[in-house]
């Protein structure tokens, strides 16, 4: 055996030993169940709003629309963001009916409602910044025009 194959087994060995006490499998799985219970979300209830659009110039017709609201979040977050929805409420409600009231025939013509949703996910992450939501849905949207 040659000097140069020696100190290539003793590096080997050497570093088989360093890093095999680095390697800790209880750490990795408490880190991927972290990360897992940190990716799923919770639907967080925002209200139910029942608002009166403006009425139509042609036909003087108005439109009433009933939304009832709900965020999603992480899991890991949620009873944070209830707590800061409890503590905001009322500005909250405002600004959410003020948005709702917003809605145009365009959006509310649109299948996803996709324009009314980012509307109202601007609204809710202003009033919750320390706390935003990942995105809004909709429990039920209804339309009666009068």
């Amino acid at each position: 055996m040659s000097w140069c194959d020696f100190f290539v087994r003793v590096a080997a060995l050497s570093s088989l030993v360093v890093c095999s006490s680095c390697y800790d499998g209880e750490l990795l799985v408490r880190e991927a169940r972290s990360t897992a219970v940190n990716t799923r979300l919770a639907e967080v209830d925002l209200g139910q709003f029942l608002t009166t659009l403006p009425r139509d110039s042609k036909n003087n017709a108005f439109t009433e629309l009933e939304v009832h609201l709900f965020a999603t979040v992480p899991r890991s977050r949620v009873a944070a963001v209830k707590k800061r929805l409890k503590a905001e409420e009322y500005r909250l409600r405002h600004d959410l009916l003020a948005g709702v009231r917003g809605a145009t025939t365009q959006e509310l013509a649109e299948p996803s409602l996709a324009r009314l949703r980012a509307r109202i996910e601007q609204i809710v992450n202003a009033v919750l910044s320390d706390t935003p939501v990942n995105s809004i849905g909709f429990y039920q949207v209804t339309l009666r025009r009068r």
